[in-house]
């Protein structure tokens, strides 16, 4: 199955290197995250909201138009991540069909214990079905607090 990046950037333009529209891509995820952190391009300093449209800037000054539509292929693949990811499931009640492996998982180390100096920190248990009387059963005596 092609990803939209390879679709639009590999067969329909004819692009071969998807490092550039991969690093904008980057660029737009860390721009909706951080939207209000100031990042810095040579001397200039502005919100990171602003940051893939300076990139697309850039790359239109230095290589021209068809590198930057090549990196708008990034931009959208990013952009159809990030909503179907994120912004569907959590705001348009759609259920997040991509999932990753879970041998990627196991190749970055989910779900294993880290051994921190001042003691061990595991991971959070899948969320299942809740008891909402107030009173918390998984973790000990008490009534849960809010």
């Amino acid at each position: 199955m092609l990803t939209p990046s390879q679709l639009t950037c590999g067969f329909y333009l004819g692009g071969h290197l998807f490092l550039h529209p991969l690093i904008l891509a980057f660029a737009y995820t860390f721009s909706q995250d951080n939207p209000n952190a100031n990042v810095s391009i040579f001397i200039l300093t502005f919100p990171a909201k602003y940051l893939p449209a300076a990139l697309l800037a850039l790359t239109l000054v230095m290589d021209g138009p068809y590198a930057a539509l090549l990196e708008v292929t990034g931009l959208i693949a990013a952009h159809l991540y990030d909503f179907l990811t994120r912004i569907w499931p959590t705001f348009g009640g759609g259920t997040n069909y991509i999932f990753t492996p879970d041998f990627v998982k196991r190749w970055f180390g989910g779900n294993v214990p880290q051994r921190r100096s001042y003691g061990t920190a595991f991971p959070a248990a899948e969320s299942g079905p809740r008891n909402d009387d107030g009173w918390s059963n998984s973790r000990g005596p008490g009534r849960r607090l809010g």
